[in-house]
């Protein structure tokens, strides 16, 4: 082995084992919780059209926890998936409730998707008296046969059929090509789950920061899209991380993108769950972003945010 194939190794073995120890769960959750319309359009669209948009979904976290009866840490295992429960309104009147699991790592065992998928499906029904309307998302590929639950047992079959939304069977132009945010998400996770080296990674990663800027979104809907994306390239070489930095940095500039420094991005996060407008007051307070920057940022009004500058 040569020192070049060494340090490559060495650069492997030490990202896989830095992607098993982070929250794949919360990174996950977090994307589907901010752009779950989006993602329901692109994964379910039968239900997308009957769902009353103008309405906000419930995440049924604590319930589904309940309903399993399981501590946390039994129910998450590698390779690391997010399950949860989401309830929406129809424009009917009626509810619907979504059962996710996202397998949102690929290389490691994790047992039988199909299994989890029906044994959700049976304590949710049990408990709501409801059919969930279930998604599996997998972000590695898997076997035709691994899409469905089926059981035989002395004449008595079940079979279990749910939606499945596989990355590797969607087309690469056409998530480049799309308006919808959260198709560059999945785009982004296809892309990182191919990409083997440091060098591959950065260029993924420049070619989705402007795809990002390109697009007509909201400057809130691109800087949570982007923290996504380099949480999923996870770029570590440094030369690589210093380049990339620098580009970013160019295009926030620009006014093409809009980036929020780590540790401020928690900080807004955690004063989120209070008040919106205390977002855009703490801005305001720190000078670095403009009116309509921190409008976007922050949901709340140009003119308020006009109203605390003054």
């Amino acid at each position: 082995m040569t020192t070049a194939d060494r340090t490559n190794s060495e650069t492997n073995s030490g990202s896989s084992e830095k992607q098993q120890n982070f929250d794949f769960d919360g990174y996950w959750k977090n994307l589907v919780d901010r752009f779950f319309y989006p993602l329901l359009k692109r994964a379910v669209p039968e239900l997308y059209e009957k769902v009353d948009k103008e309405k906000k979904y419930r995440l049924l976290d604590k319930e589904f926890r309940d309903i399993l009866k399981t501590p946390d840490s039994r129910t998450r295992k590698r390779p690391r998936f997010a399950d949860f429960v989401i309830e929406v309104s129809l424009i009917d009147g009626d509810d619907a409730l979504l059962l996710f699991h996202v397998e949102a790592y690929q290389g490691y065992g994790g047992g039988n998707i199909t299994e989890r998928m029906n044994h959700y499906r049976s304590h949710i029904h049990a408990h709501y008296r409801k059919e969930p309307v279930a998604l599996a998302i997998i972000a590695g590929s898997r076997r035709k046969k691994e899409r469905f639950y089926s059981h035989y047992h002395y004449g008595t079959e079940i079979i279990y059929r749910y939606n499945n939304l596989v990355l590797a069977e969607l087309d690469d132009d056409e998530l480049r090509a799309s308006d919808n945010p959260i198709d560059l998400a999945l785009f982004a996770a296809k892309c990182a789950f191919k990409a083997k080296r440091e060098l591959q990674k950065y260029k993924y990663l420049r070619s989705l920061i402007e795809l990002l800027a390109e697009r007509g979104w909201s400057k809130r809907d691109k800087n949570d899209l982007l923290f996504f994306l380099e949480w999923i390239m996870d770029l570590r070489d440094e030369e690589l991380e210093k380049k990339y930095t620098e580009y970013r940095d160019q295009l926030s500039k620009e006014g093409k993108i809009v980036y929020i420094r780590p540790g401020e991005r928690e900080e807004i996060e955690e004063i989120k769950q209070s008040s919106r407008e205390e977002v855009a007051k703490k801005l305001v307070k720190r000078g670095d972003y403009s009116a309509e920057e921190i409008a976007d940022i922050a949901d709340v009004p140009l003119e308020r945010v006009l109203a605390f500058m003054n």
